[in-house]
């Protein structure tokens, strides 16, 4: 498989080309691609600001070359330059009729929506980008200044430029599963790729922290990656009762590819509920705690015997519930996620260890994509 990137700036052509390297592919940047036996080349145009006419002229050059098995346009993720004239550029050089487009970049808020360019919630009219336009529309045919299609779903792709209605990164893997040799969008795109061709399996995180901090990560996980959320039926772990139906919900959402979240605090109802029952039984607040880490550490035990990309852990009594019923010899500390969010090798499992309060909104999702890029 050899992909070649197109860019029209440098900063363009290196956040997007960090992407193919983080998932384990040689990258180059050259000015001569269609001679570089690299696995993934890039090459900057600096088309940013010439006219649509030199821009279209420059990318059809440079395209009219390429042999590669997917050839990917870089846009600018809030479409500055000239992303219409390049990406037509690289069709008509190509022979190509289909191209899929998308500068939905979810981890800086850029998405599409029903056609239209947003950052968050605002349209990119509204924003100073707007400047930099030769129109004033936020309508991405418009941006593009050429025909265009515009769907939800990738399966219902038109020749010419489709523009993909895209939010979460889950959108973008689903994009990119369509066998399309043209693509056009930013980083994040490029990331989704990566993803699609590498097909790493799924990432097991196991949550015991009652912190509000870790809720909305996990939230955020299910929003934007898709992933599994099952909770932990506390009445069964207070009563030391195999966990099986969360076994067997977990097991199924493995083996179709999702990651998966076990949590026994999905919401501040489920955490009253569960220390009013403990309170009943008369368990003081470490036996409760003991029992809940305990059937978590007999969940984790369970899963891993399916392949995965790792294991996130999130909560210091639940780490040690995991790695003492898991029998762990030795802990390989080989990284850090950001600060606080160390990567871990537990004998031959990889993992990820959380403090409950710890990280920002994305933590668990840049967690579960370390995981991911780093397994082979």
């Amino acid at each position: 498989m050899r992909i070649a990137v197109i860019a029209d700036d440098l900063t363009g052509a290196l956040d997007t080309g960090v992407q193919f390297t983080q998932w384990g592919y040689q990258t180059q940047l050259t000015d001569h691609p269609e001679t570089s036996i690299a696995e993934v080349t890039i090459t900057n145009t600096d088309t940013r600001n010439k006219t649509p006419t030199e821009a279209y002229q420059t990318v059809y050059n440079i395209a009219k070359q390429l042999t590669h098995d997917i050839i990917y346009k870089k846009l600018d993720s809030t479409l500055r330059g000239n992303p219409g004239p390049e990406t037509q550029a690289i069709l008509d050089a190509t022979g190509e009729t289909t191209a899929i487009l998308t500068p939905t970049y979810p981890p800086t808020g850029r998405r599409v929506h029903n056609g239209h360019l947003y950052i968050h919630d605002t349209p990119i009219t509204e924003t100073e980008y707007i400047n930099e336009y030769r129109h004033r529309t936020s309508y991405i045919p418009e941006i593009l200044e050429t025909q265009a299609h515009i769907t939800k779903n990738p399966e219902n792709i038109k020749p010419g430029i489709n523009i993909i209605d895209t939010t979460t990164e889950k959108d973008l893997i689903e994009t990119t599963r369509h066998n399309t040799r043209i693509l056009a969008g930013s980083a994040g795109l490029a990331d989704a790729l990566c993803q699609t061709l590498r097909n790493p399996p799924p990432v097991i995180t196991i949550i015991g922290s009652m912190r509000i901090q870790t809720r909305n990560q996990t939230t955020q996980l299910e929003t934007r990656l898709g992933a599994t959320i099952i909770p932990l039926d506390t009445t069964k772990a207070l009563n030391r009762t195999p966990q099986y139906d969360a076994i067997h919900a977990a097991e199924t959402a493995l083996k179709t590819g999702q990651d998966v979240v076990i949590t026994s605090t999905p919401s501040t109802e489920i955490i009253e509920q569960t220390k009013t029952k403990a309170q009943r039984m008369s368990l003081t607040p470490e036996e409760l705690e003991k029992r809940v880490t305990a059937a978590l550490a007999e969940i984790t035990e369970n899963l891993l015997k399916h392949k995965t990309s790792g294991l996130i852990l999130t909560g210091g009594a639940t780490a040690l519930a995991v790695t003492e019923r898991l029998a762990i010899k030795n802990i390989e500390i080989l990284d850090e996620v950001e600060p606080g969010v160390p990567v871990l090798r537990l004998d031959q499992t990889s993992a990820i260890t959380k403090a409950g309060g710890f990280g920002q909104p994305d933590t668990l999702i840049r967690a579960t994509k370390y995981l991911k890029r780093k397994h082979r």
